[in-house]
């Protein structure tokens, strides 16, 4: 006989394997956030790769700088709350810590690629 009250084995997980509320929130926000940051980071990237001929109104470098702005601030957020956030969903834990690798390497890679293939302002 093996009812809630007999002595014998039990499946209870134990505790703090439950996923916080608050780093499970905390995953998505930071998530949602980087989305569009990575989604511009990957086109200055690729607009970077195509070389286009130098003159126009608009600097060359500008999206570059935009790039900066936009991907460094959130791409540390994001890599935060991967690190710091551990008892959020491990799923969402590495989605952030590799999405905020890769916006930090966004930047980097649209820099060395305007420095190699387009002339200056």
């Amino acid at each position: 006989m093996n009812d809630l009250n007999s002595a014998g084995p039990a499946s209870v997980a134990p505790s703090g394997t439950k996923p916080s509320d608050r780093a499970a929130f905390a995953q998505i926000i930071a998530l949602v956030l980087s989305l569009p940051a990575a989604i511009f980071g990957v086109v200055v990237v690729f607009s970077m790769a195509s070389p286009q001929p130098c003159g126009g109104d608009v600097p060359k470098g500008l999206p570059v700088v935009l790039c900066w702005l936009a991907n460094l601030p959130l791409g540390v957020l994001s890599l935060a709350v991967g690190l710091f956030a551990r008892r959020g969903i491990p799923l969402l834990r590495r989605l952030c810590l590799y999405g905020g690798l890769a916006m930090l390497a966004l930047p980097v890679i649209a820099q060395l690629l305007w420095n190699r293939w387009h002339c200056r302002w």
